[in-house]
C-alpha cells in the first residue's frame, strides 16, 4: 500500500516530507509503513517495531523501544542485521521483495521501495534536476576525473530528490504520491551507468555509452560508479565511511553486451541469438564489467539473456569476482525466458531457472510472473527456501549499505547537505554540466586556423535543430514537455550570447528529406564572417514508444531503433556543398551518438566540431569553444568510418577482420581508412613529447610497466592534452587485437611553453591474450605472453600525430590467474 497525502488540508498544515525513509501519512504524521499511520500527532514519527510508540522528531528516533538487536540497530555487524531480517520475514514476504516495485512488509516495518531509476545523465522523472552530457560526450572527454565529478553530481541530486519525497517508496517524483507503480521512480538505486561498447556504429543506443574501447570504458565506468555511490575504489562504504549516496548498476552484464549492439536489426533484441566466442567475451565484454564490479564495487548488475546463466552469475560474477550485490533482470527480462527467448515453457520453470542461476530480482514495468510462481516452485521442490532467502539478503544488503535502515538524524546522507535546495539544478551543477559538455567537444578539423572565431562576429547559423533543446538531451532525455526547470541553452542561444547571429533552417527537418530556402541561407552566409551549420542525427519523439518512427536511413537513433546507414541523413551533404560556395569560413558542428559518415562534407568544411549529445548546457559549451574561451581537447571515443559499406552486416558479432568483413572498432578494423580514427582530436595548441623516464627494456609477465612522459605546450594558448598509450603484441601465439589502448590521462591547462610530466601505468591484463577453452566459454584463460610488447605514446594513435615508441620484452608466459 502507498502512503497518500490528504490533499484537502491546507498545504501549510503539514511538512512537505518526512526525514529518513519515513513517508508522510494522510494525517501529517510520519511512518515507515502504512499500518503505522494514524497513531501519532502531525509531525511526529511512528516508532518502527512498535504498535504504539511515537517520538516528536528524528532526533529522538534512537529512543524508540525495541530497536536494539534488530536490523534497525546500526551498531550491529551487517551480517547480524541481515540475519535478523531473514529470520523475521516470512518466506512469502521475502519472495514479494524480489521485484522492482517492492511492497512494504508490515511485520518488520520494512518500507515499500521502487528500485529502478534510470538516472544515466540526470535524475529521471523530475524537471528539478540537471541534465548532464550523455555517455558518448563523457567518453569523448577521456577524463576519469570528470566522470567521477558528473557521477557525484548525479548521485547527490538523486539522493536529494529521494530525500524530499513525500512517499519514500520512490514511485513518484513530485511532492505528492500518486500511488502508482512506475518503472522509473525517484529512488537511490540507479540503472546506471550503461557500460556496453559500441561494436557496430549503427546501434541505436550508442549515445548512452562511453565508446568502443574496453579500457577507456572501464576506467570511465570506475570513475562514474564511485562518483555515483560516493565510495573509494574497492570500498563498499560511502563518504566518511558511512552509507553509500546511491547504489550504481553496471549494465548490461556479460553476453548482453553483445545483444546490445543491435536493437532491431537484423532482428529484435528480444529474440536475437548473440553467439559470442570465448575470445570476444574475455577480450572485449567482460573486462569492463569486471572493473565495474571488482574495482568500483557497484551494488547491482543488470542483464537480459544472462537470466538463466549460472556460469556467468554464480561462477564468474560471484565466485571469481567476489560480487556480493544483487542481480536484477533488465525490464521484465526474467519473464522473457518464457515470452520471447522460449528458454522454458512455464512461469514456474522460469522462476527456478532464474533464481537457481543467480537471479535475485525482476526489474521493469510490473510483469512479475516468474516471481509470482516462486511459491509453487518452493512447494514443488524446484527452488529451495534457502535460495529465496539468499536473494532476499542480497537485496537487503544494498538497502543497508545505503543507510536506509540507519537512524536518520545521525546518518549524513539524510542531512541538510543532501536536500534539493543544496543539490538540485544549482548554479554549481549547471556550471559542471557546461564544463562536462565543453570537455567532450572534439575538434576533428581546423584548416587554416578557421577557429576560434572573433567575439562579436557576424555568424550565419544554419540547421533545423539550432534552437531545439531536445536534440541536446538525446533519446534517453529525461525531459518533460517543457524541459528541465532551468531552460537548456540551445546552440542558437549559446552563440547569440557572444555574436551577431542570423538563422536559416536549410533543411525541412533533421532528417533533411528536402532543402528549404537554400538561397536565403547562402545570402546569410555570404554576408557573415563565418557560417556555422549544425549536422547529425535525431533522437526521436519526445513521447510515446518507440522513440524513432521514421525510416531506416533518416538518422534517428534510439533504444529499440537501429540505423541502417551511417551517412549524414537526407540532403545534409548537399546543404554543406551549397553553403561552401557562399561561405568565407564554414564550420560544421555534429550532434549525434553513433558514428556518422560525412562524405564530401568532410572536405567542404573548414572546421569540424563534434558536440555529441551535450546536455542542457550544450549551447553555452559550444560557444566557449567556437569563440576561443576554451581550447577543445576531446578525443573521439569511436571510429568515424567513411561509409556504411565499410561495415559488416548487422548481427555479425565477430569483431576480427576476415574474408567477409573488415572487422569493427579500431582494434580490429582493416578496411578503408576511416574519416577520423578512435583517439583523434585537435586543440588550439600544439604539443611535443619526450621521455621523462623511458620504460624498462624487459618486464616480468605479471609486472606493471610505468612510463613517465614530458608533454610540452608548443602553442600560444593554454590547453588540455590527452596522452594516450597504445600496445601491440606482434609475437602473440593466438589472435589478438592489432592495436589497443592500454593507458591514458587527460592533463589539464598546460600553459604555453610549459611542460607537464605525466606518469602512466600499463597493467599486464591490458595487453593479455585469450586462450580458448574447449568445453566452456565461461572459463577465463587470459595470459601475458613472452615476446615483444610494442608501446606508442602520444596525443592520438601511432602514425596520426607526434608519438614516442618503445619495445619492452616480456620475459615469460603466465596466465593472469597465476599473477
Amino acid at each position: 500500500m502507498k502512503l497518500l497525502l490528504l490533499l484537502s488540508l491546507p498545504a501549510a498544515a503539514f511538512a512537505a516530507s518526512c526525514g529518513g525513509e519515513f513517508s508522510l501519512c494522510a494525517d501529517g504524521s510520519c511512518a515507515l509503513t502504512n499500518r503505522s499511520c494514524g497513531r501519532c500527532a502531525p509531525g511526529a514519527y511512528a516508532c518502527p517495531l512498535s504498535a504504539t510508540a511515537c517520538v516528536a522528531g528524528l532526533a529522538a528516533y534512537e529512543s524508540c523501544p525495541g530497536l536494539d538487536g534488530t536490523y534497525l540497530d546500526a551498531s550491529l555487524p551487517e551480517a547480524d542485521r541481515l540475519a535478523w531480517l531473514a529470520d523475521n520475514v516470512p518466506l512469502e514476504d521475502m519472495i514479494g521483495q524480489l521485484v522492482n516495485a517492492a511492497p512494504a512488509v508490515d511485520a518488520v516495518d520494512l518500507p515499500a521501495y521502487n528500485w529502478l531509476n534510470d538516472n544515466e545523465h540526470g535524475v529521471k522523472g523530475t524537471a528539478h534536476a540537471t541534465v548532464y552530457p550523455m555517455g558518448a560526450s563523457l567518453g569523448a572527454s577521456w577524463s576519469v576525473d570528470l566522470a567521477w565529478r558528473v557521477g557525484a553530481a548525479i548521485g547527490n541530486e538523486s539522493r536529494a530528490t529521494h530525500n524530499g519525497l513525500a512517499d519514500k517508496s520512490g514511485n513518484a517524483c513530485g511532492s505528492t504520491s500518486t500511488g502508482e507503480v512506475v518503472a522509473n521512480g525517484c529512488g537511490i538505486t540507479l540503472y546506471a551507468p550503461n557500460v556496453n561498447l559500441v561494436r557496430d556504429p549503427r546501434w541505436g543506443r550508442a549515445e548512452e555509452v562511453y565508446g568502443e574501447d574496453p579500457h577507456l570504458t572501464a576506467e570511465l565506468a570506475v570513475g562514474m560508479v564511485t562518483g555515483l555511490q560516493g565510495n573509494a575504489e574497492g570500498s563498499t562504504s560511502g563518504p566518511g565511511g558511512g552509507p553509500l549516496v546511491t547504489g550504481a548498476c553496471c549494465k548490461h552484464f556479460a553476453a548482453h553486451f553483445a545483444v546490445y549492439q543491435n536493437e532491431d536489426l537484423p532482428a529484435d533484441r528480444m529474440v536475437l541469438d548473440a553467439n559470442v566466442s570465448s575470445r570476444d567475451l574475455w577480450e572485449t565484454y567482460l573486462p569492463v564489467m569486471k572493473a565495474c564490479v571488482v574495482r568500483a564495487k557497484a551494488t547491482h548488475v543488470n542483464g537480459k539473456p544472462t537470466c538463466a546463466h549460472p556460469e556467468l552469475l554464480n561462477d564468474v560474477l560471484r565466485e571469481s569476482w567476489g560480487f556480493d550485490g544483487f542481480v536484477v533482470s533488465d525490464y521484465d527480462a526474467w519473464s522473457n525466458l518464457v515470452t520471447t527467448h522460449k528458454y522454458v515453457s512455464t512461469w514456474e520453470e522460469a522462476a527456478a531457472a532464474g533464481i537457481n542461476a543467480g537471479m535475485d530480482q525482476e526489474g521493469g514495468f510490473g510483469d512479475y510472473s516468474p516471481v509470482d510462481a516462486l511459491p509453487d516452485a518452493v512447494r514443488n521442490g524446484t527452488v529451495a527456501a534457502a535460495t529465496v532467502r539468499r536473494s532476499f539478503e542480497r537485496l537487503m544488503r544494498v538497502r543497508l549499505r545505503l543507510g536506509m535502515f540507519d537512524p536518520p538524524a545521525s546518518t549524513a546522507v539524510y542531512g541538510e547537505a543532501y536536500q534539493c535546495d543544496y543539490q538540485c539544478e544549482t548554479a554549481a551543477k549547471l556550471a559542471l554540466a557546461r564544463e562536462a559538455a565543453r570537455e567532450g567537444i572534439v575538434l576533428f578539423k581546423n584548416a587554416g586556423g578557421a577557429l576560434p572565431l572573433a567575439k562579436g562576429a557576424r555568424i550565419a547559423l544554419v540547421g533545423p535543430q539550432v534552437d531545439d533543446w531536445r536534440v541536446l538531451l538525446g533519446a534517453v532525455n529525461y525531459a518533460f514537455e517543457d524541459g528541465p526547470d532551468v531552460a537548456p541553452v540551445t546552440i542558437q542561444k549559446g552563440l547569440e550570447a557572444v555574436a551577431n547571429v542570423s538563422v536559416a533552417a536549410g533543411c525541412d527537418s533533421v532528417a533533411c528529406a528536402a532543402l528549404v530556402d537554400v538561397d536565403g541561407a547562402k545570402r546569410l552566409a555570404a554576408a557573415a564572417d563565418a557560417t556555422v551549420v549544425v549536422l547529425g542525427d535525431s533522437f526521436g519523439a519526445t513521447d510515446g514508444w518507440p522513440l524513432c518512427r521514421g525510416t531506416r536511413d533518416d538518422g534517428c537513433e534510439s533504444e529499440s531503433h537501429d540505423r541502417a546507414t551511417i551517412e549524414l541523413p537526407g540532403e545534409q551533404v548537399a546543404l554543406v556543398a551549397a553553403l561552401r560556395a557562399a561561405s568565407s569560413r564554414l564550420v560544421c558542428v555534429l550532434v549525434h551518438g553513433g558514428a556518422v559518415a560525412l562524405g564530401a562534407a568532410a572536405d567542404d568544411c573548414d572546421a569540424v566540431l563534434d558536440l555529441w549529445v551535450p546536455g542542457q548546457m550544450g549551447g553555452a559549451a559550444l560557444a566557449d569553444v567556437l569563440f576561443g574561451d576554451y581550447s577543445p581537447a576531446g578525443r573521439s571515443p569511436i571510429t568515424m568510418y567513411a561509409a556504411t559499406s565499410d561495415l559488416p552486416p548487422m548481427g555479425v558479432f565477430d569483431e576480427y577482420a576476415g574474408e567477409s568483413s573488415n572487422g569493427t572498432t579500431y582494434r580490429y578494423y582493416a578496411g578503408p581508412a576511416p574519416t577520423y580514427a578512435f583517439g583523434d582530436g585537435l586543440s588550439y595548441a600544439s604539443f611535443s613529447y619526450a621521455w621523462a623516464a623511458a620504460p624498462p627494456t624487459t618486464v616480468d609477465a605479471c609486472g606493471a610497466i610505468r612510463l613517465r612522459v614530458a608533454v610540452t605546450n608548443t602553442g600560444s594558448v593554454a590547453s588540455d592534452e590527452v596522452v594516450q598509450v597504445y600496445a601491440r603484441v606482434p609475437d602473440a601465439t593466438v589472435p589478438a587485437p592489432a592495436i589497443r589502448l592500454v593507458a591514458f590521462d587527460r592533463v589539464r591547462a598546460i600553459a604555453p611553453g610549459a611542460t607537464a610530466t605525466v606518469e602512466l601505468v600499463v597493467a599486464p591484463e591490458s595487453h593479455a591474450v585469450v586462450y580458448p577453452v574447449a568445453d566452456s566459454v565461461y572459463v577465463e584463460r587470459r595470459a601475458v605472453e613472452q615476446g615483444a610488447l610494442v608501446l606508442s605514446v602520444g596525443g592520438s594513435q601511432p602514425g596520426r600525430g607526434a608519438t614516442l615508441a618503445a619495445t619492452v620484452a616480456v620475459a615469460s608466459t603466465t596466465l593472469l590467474a597465476d599473477c
